[in-house]
């Protein structure tokens, strides 16, 4: 985009000339949402007046963050691009694993997709991100790696590391996660059911093959099984009290949906 065309695209921000604070603006030709404002004021850096100068976020974060003069921080290790020079003083690219950091959560998350073996978040780093933060990315992390997905280690990287045939076969699969009590149980063949919450309109259902699945994790977000639900009935909490954790708070007359399945892979 040549400087004629740049400036007949921003036009389209002339009706915030006016506003000096993010105001949200729907681009309806890119389908975007965009937060803009004009900065008028004189820039500390280089003592020169800025007037008129347009601002454009695509995050509301990033947009008030500049105006208050505050952020995001979040470090961890992954593979990235560095540039440095060879033997010769040319300046060349090079991905390697190290330090690294983010100002905002997407980027993390960008991050991670990028280099899921080696996106790591060490004890001392842990208290950048909150507790719901460092799950997600860690059961984010679990899946990627789970069904195969590789460090990006060159520029542009192939359309064909986002076909993933692992990703395929369990794709329409729900997750769950069970206590190490709940698989201990189900690995001694003690148990074959998941136990879920009675209403009042339930009626017990049977299961076509494939219409129900799940991939079982433990604690820690490790993927232990594959299953598949076959069918459903209603029992009391006491009948089945002994194979339960209970972290549902069950009473022992409380009726209790009892779903059956069958283990179809074991990840140990």
């Amino acid at each position: 985009m040549n400087e004629i065309e740049y400036k007949k695209f921003c036009k389209r921000y002339d009706q915030f000339k006016k506003n000096n604070l993010p105001t949200p603006f729907w681009d309806e030709e890119r389908q975007v949402k965009e937060y803009v404002y004009f900065y008028n004021g004189k820039s500390i850096l280089n003592a020169t007046e800025s007037k008129n100068q347009l601002e454009v976020h695509s995050k509301l974060s990033t947009a008030l963050g500049e105006i208050a003069f505050t952020g995001f921080y979040y470090p961890f290790t992954d593979r990235h691009v560095i540039q440095q020079k060879d033997k010769i003083g040319k300046m060349v690219k090079k991905f390697i694993v190290g330090h690294n950091h983010a100002h905002s959560f997407e980027e993390v998350v960008a991050s991670l997709y990028n280099s899921p073996e080696s996106f790591h978040i060490s004890k001392e780093e842990e208290p950048f991100y909150s507790q719901q933060e460092l799950e997600y990315l860690r059961r984010i992390q679990k899946y990627l790696v789970f069904i195969g997905m590789k460090d990006i280690t060159v520029e542009n990287p192939s359309k064909n590391r986002y076909h993933n045939k692992i990703h395929s076969k369990y794709e329409t699969a729900l997750i769950y996660k069970f206590s190490d009590f709940t698989l201990d149980k189900i690995r001694k063949g003690e148990k074959d059911f998941r136990e879920v919450k009675w209403f009042p309109k339930y009626s017990p259902k049977i299961y076509k093959p494939k219409e129900y699945q799940a991939l079982i994790v433990d604690k820690k977000d490790n993927f232990r099984m594959f299953i598949e639900f076959t069918h459903e009935e209603i029992k009391l909490y006491k009948d089945i009290k002994n194979l339960c954790d209970n972290n549902n708070n069950f009473k022992d007359e409380d009726k209790v949906i009892v779903r059956h399945f069958k283990i179809i892979e074991l990840f140990e």
